[in-house]
C-alpha cells in the first residue's frame, strides 16, 4: 500500500470515527443537553439585561397598586405551566436521586430555558422587571401570611390580597419556579 493510499484510509477512518461520535452524541441525547445548557446561559443573560433595563426601587411607604398587581397576576398565569413542569421534575429527582448525591440537572435545562423565555416575554409585555415582580410577590405573601400591618402600605396590601386572593392562589408559583424567578431580582 502506498503512502497516499494509507493517508486516504487514515483520513477516512478518522472521518468515520468523528461521524460515529457525532451520531452517538446526538442519539444519546447529549446534543440536546448541551444545546439546552448553552441556550439557558443566553436566556439567563437576557433576564439579567432585562433587570438592568427595568430598575425598580420600592416606593417608600407605598403598597402594591391594583394595576401592578393585575400585571403581576398576568405574568404568573403565563409562567405557571412552565414553572409547574420544573417543580414536577425537581420532585421526581428528589424521589429518585439519593440525598447528598448531586443530580445531573442538564436534562432540566430545557425546562428552565422554556420557563425563562416565557418569563422574560411576560415581564416585557407587562413592562415589569424581575425586581418589581419579586417585590410584589413578597408583599402578597406577607399579606397572605397575616404579617401584622406596620403601616398603611402593608394594610393596603392585605386589602388588595383579599380582593385578589383566589387568583393569587390559582397562579402561585411552586418552590423551584419561584426560586428561579427571584434569582434575577436585584
Amino acid at each position: 500500500m502506498r503512502r497516499s493510499e494509507r493517508e486516504t484510509v487514515g483520513y477516512s477512518l478518522g472521518l468515520l470515527a468523528i461521524a460515529l461520535g457525532v451520531a452517538v452524541f446526538y442519539f444519546s441525547g447529549w446534543a440536546t443537553i448541551v444545546k439546552n445548557v448553552a441556550v439557558l446561559g443566553w436566556r439567563g443573560s437576557a433576564m439579567v439585561n432585562l433587570a438592568k433595563r427595568t430598575p425598580f426601587t420600592p416606593p417608600p411607604g407605598a403598597g402594591v397598586g391594583d394595576e401592578r398587581l393585575k400585571a403581576y397576576l398576568e405574568i404568573c398565569a403565563r409562567i405557571k405551566p412552565f414553572g409547574d413542569r420544573i417543580d414536577e421534575w425537581e420532585a421526581r429527582q428528589s424521589r429518585t436521586v439519593p440525598r447528598g448525591t448531586p443530580s445531573f440537572k442538564g436534562r432540566a435545562a430545557g425546562l428552565v430555558e422554556n420557563y425563562l423565555r416565557e418569563f422574560n416575554s411576560a415581564l416585557e409585555d407587562q413592562r415589569m422587571g424581575p425586581t418589581e415582580f419579586a417585590w410584589i410577590g413578597d408583599r402578597m405573601r406577607q399579606a397572605a401570611d397575616g404579617v401584622p400591618a406596620l403601616n398603611a402600605a402593608s394594610e393596603s396590601d392585605r386589602v388588595l390580597y383579599g380582593k385578589h386572593r383566589k387568583r393569587l392562589e390559582a397562579t402561585a408559583l411552586g418552590t423551584e419556579a419561584l426560586k428561579i424567578a427571584r434569582d434575577f431580582a436585584r
